[in-house]
Formats: structure tokens, sequence, C-alpha cells
């Protein structure tokens, strides 16, 4: 008799279960931050993160990251992120600023299984993993155009945009049998920066196929586009709006996600979003802690299939530009302040000159 993995197998790579694709994992959210929002900002938020999901955003960090995520998923299947990035100290494209480049490597474990087969009219069992898989991506950004950009006529925004491109080497694992391939990514981000508008699109896992056995599967192609806003409010407080839309092109399917966030101060913030017209719909919610270079995320995915929790810490370290600018302009308000100082009191000195050069007239 011919071993029950094959039919396992035949199920799992069925087009007619779930998906159309392979390798799912790619389809996934890494950052607890977008999680939180219900996936609305994986394409507008500038963070380490977005080597995964729009490596265009990457273009607005100018300093050394560094980024660690934790998933569970379904089941007991887990998946880790690492990811580290940096600036670059030439130009490639545009003089507009230097390049970003990441480095990225996502591990996935979808769990366990028992693998039946009969040997001598005897059915033997062992636990085999059901599928592992090891990416590596290669993440470059920059920015290439900046300029002032009339909104109205009497309101105008400095706009800058950037685009990024991602290469992904892929290890998979299904069972027993192993495979690899490639797949490519390009991204756009679009930001008016003195208003707070981002925009992000992005085209994942593009280019490559996979084959474990004799046939070849498509892996997940996805198409994203995003719109953020983020408005300030009291003192050092802001609100983040966002939207974004999925279409999974391999797989024939939608999502449509939105959420709000709230920042106190740099020091805290809390987020909830909500994902529809997706297999698996719901609520999701979480929080944020920052100290100096650090952040700590975590969230919750209370989705109708299945629930999950993502964790992430990254840190940021390395001069900024505009903690240069900083520096400088602090020098320049001394010098200012001596400035005023010098012309308040040089009519004082003038006129104690005039009283003691002042002529004595004696009439006789």
């Amino acid at each position: 008799m011919k071993k029950i993995i094959f039919i396992i197998i035949i199920l799992i790579s069925s087009k007619t279960l779930y998906s159309n694709s392979a390798v799912d994992v790619l389809k996934n959210n890494i950052n607890p931050k977008s999680i939180a929002l219900g996936g609305a900002d994986s394409t507008t938020n500038i963070d380490i993160f977005s080597t995964f999901t729009n490596p265009a955003a990457l273009s607005g960090l100018n300093n050394f990251n560094i980024g660690l995520n934790y998933s569970n998923g379904f089941e007991d299947a887990k998946y880790s992120y690492l990811t580290f990035g940096a600036p670059l100290n030439y130009e490639l494209l545009s003089s507009i600023s230097k390049p970003y480049l990441g480095f990225s490597l996502y591990l996935t474990d979808l769990g366990e299984m028992i693998e039946r087969k009969i040997v001598n009219n005897t059915v033997v069992e062992k636990t085999v993993s059901t599928e592992k898989n090891r990416i590596f991506i290669i993440s470059y950004s920059e920015k290439i155009d900046k300029q002032t950009t009339y909104i109205t006529p009497t309101l105008k925004s400095n706009f800058e945009s950037s685009i990024g491109f991602n290469i992904k080497l892929i290890n998979s694992k299904l069972l027993e049998y192993s495979a690899n391939t490639y797949a490519f990514d390009i991204g756009y981000f679009g930001s008016l920066t003195d208003i707070g508008l981002n925009f992000g699109a992005s085209l994942l896992n593009t280019l490559g196929k996979i084959k474990y056995i004799e046939e070849k599967n498509e892996l997940p192609t996805t198409f994203k586009i995003g719109l953020s806003y983020t408005k300030p409010t009291i003192m050092e407080n802001k609100t983040k709006f966002a939207v974004e839309y999925s279409n999974y092109i391999t797989d024939k399917k939608n999502s449509l996600s939105m959420g709000i966030e709230y920042n106190i101060e740099d020091v805290f913030s809390a987020a909830i979003g909500y994902r529809a017209l997706d297999d698996n719909n719901g609520l999701s919610f979480g929080v944020s802690l920052y100290k100096g270079g650090f952040e700590a995320s975590v969230s919750v995915a209370l989705y109708e299939v299945y629930k999950y929790t993502s964790f992430s810490i990254k840190y940021s370290f390395g001069k900024r530009e505009e903690n240069e600018k900083d520096n400088f302009s602090k020098p320049l308000k001394k010098v200012i302040k001596e400035d005023k100082t010098i012309k308040k009191s040089k009519p004082e000195k003038e006129m104690k000159d005039k009283k003691e050069n002042k002529d004595v007239i004696i009439i006789f």
C-alpha cells in the first residue's frame, strides 16, 4: 500500500483547500504595531519591520536598527523574524538622501503531525514536522524625490517619495520534501511630511515558484495599498488613522484593514483595528512602550478562524542627522542671546562715555 503521507501532501497543496498558493507564511504580518491596527499600517509605517511588507518605507530611517519578532499561530505554529538595517554612505539613484539597506531572516515552524504507514500489515506511527521555512531577505530603499507641493492654494507641504526592493531566498520543507526558490518585492512610499499623511503600495512575492515533488506551485503574490494620517493632539500626543487594502492575486482573495492608534509623548501607545473581507476576519489590539532607542510591542488578534499573539522588540542606535542639527541649533540660540545682551548694553555704555567726556563751560 502507498504511504498515507502522500494523501496528506495532496490535501495540503490542493488548490481547492483554503489557498491556491504555497509557502503561505509569506502572507503573514510580522509587525505587532501593524497587527494591532488590523494590518492597516503595513505599507505606511516607517519601521525596520517594513523589510517584510514595504521596503520603500525604510528610507524614512536614518540610523541603525535591529528588531526581533515572535508570533504564535494556529495550533502549535511558531514564527520568528530577525531584522537589521543600516544607512549607506554613498548615493546611488539620487542625491536626495543616502540609501538604506536591510537584512532579515524569517523562520517558521507550522507544528507537527502523526505520519501513519502500513508495514507488514502493521500500522506504524511517527511524529513528523508539517512545514518548516527559512526565508532570507535583502532589502534596499532610497528616496527619489523631494519637493514642495501645494495641496490647496493656501496649504503646502514637503512631499517625499521613495522606492524599495526585496530579494527573498526561500527554503521550504513540507513533511519530508524540501524545495528552494526565490521571490521579488517592489514598493513605493510617499509622505506629505508637514501634514502627517503617508501613502504606501507594494507588490510582494512575485516571479518565484516552488516545486516539492513534481508540480510547481505559485507563491502568494500580493498587492497592498494603504493610507495613514497622523494628527497631533495635545502636548506631544498624536493620533494615527490607517486603512489598507490587500489583494491576494494568486489566491484570488481580498482583505480590508482599518485601525486607530493613540501615542502619548512617544512613551506609550495603544491601538485597535479590524480586518474584513478576509477568510480570517476579526478584531485586534495592542500596546507599545518606548524608552530611549528601545521599543517593545505586543498585539493580540482575535480573529474568527484562529487567535494569535505577536511580540517584538527593537533598538535604534547611531547618531541621527536630525540630532546633529539640534546640536548646532543650541549654540546658535546662545550666540543670539549673547548678541541681544551686547545690543542692550551698548547704549548704556555710550551714555556713560558721554557723561565722562562731557565738556565743562565756565562763565566769568
